[in-house]
């Protein structure tokens, strides 16, 4: 059976917004692609980590580099066929101070890494859901500001051409889901579910192999 690793943040994770709790594997996107894909002879794995970045160190927890922690999720889960990594909402925190630029090179380290890890192995990149303006009145008001939500507004354009350079599949998750205006960075159950059909349409497009 060919293994896919969705490695990415508190949205691949299944946060509910405003919550703090997870959506169980029918609900989040993840699972729903877990469900899905078995079907189609695939093992799905979730690797998803709330507050997980590119490649920022976080006081709030050293297991929130996805660089410092990539090595490992790649070796619990050899040998791995396909890896979709969603990540750079984190990375758009004030205390950051990252652009787009910044994150993209810092997405860029992570394919490096798979590739030197596995070069067969395929990947697909999601540029995420752009922050909207709840974010200023939610939980989450102090991390993000006006200069955040224009960053991730950027991202996609730039994940795009990262993905055309290292000859990934890209998708834009922002053209199918938005992200919840009760905290401004997550996912509703309506979204986990269109972004999974997302996802699942654009790995049988761009790899059909995987499911042959």
């Amino acid at each position: 059976m060919k293994k896919i690793v969705c490695f990415g943040d508190s949205n691949t994770y299944g946060y509910i917004p405003a919550l703090g709790e997870r959506f169980d594997i029918d609900t989040r996107w993840a699972g729903r692609l877990k469900r899905s894909l078995a079907e189609k002879g695939c093992i799905v794995a979730e690797e998803g980590k709330n507050g997980r970045t590119t490649v920022f160190d976080d006081p709030a927890g050293e297991d929130r580099n996805g660089s410092l922690v990539l090595g490992d999720v790649l070796k619990r889960n050899d040998p791995i066929d396909c890896i979709v990594i969603m990540l750079g909402t984190n990375d758009c925190k004030i205390k950051f101070g990252a652009d787009e630029n910044i994150i993209v090179n810092g997405l860029d380290v992570l394919v490096s890494m798979i590739r030197l890890f596995g070069p067969d192995i395929r990947i697909l990149i999601v540029s995420p859901a752009v922050i909207n303006e709840g974010v200023k009145s939610g939980r989450f008001a102090e991390n993000f500001n006006d200069l955040s939500i224009g960053t991730s507004e950027r991202l996609a354009e730039k994940y795009r051409e990262l993905a055309r350079r290292r000859d990934c599949a890209f998708l834009d998750a922002a053209e199918y889901i938005s992200t919840s205006p009760k905290d401004g960075i997550h996912l509703d159950a309506q979204a986990h579910r269109e972004l999974a059909s997302a996802v699942e349409n654009c790995l049988v497009s761009k790899y059909p192999e995987l499911f042959s």
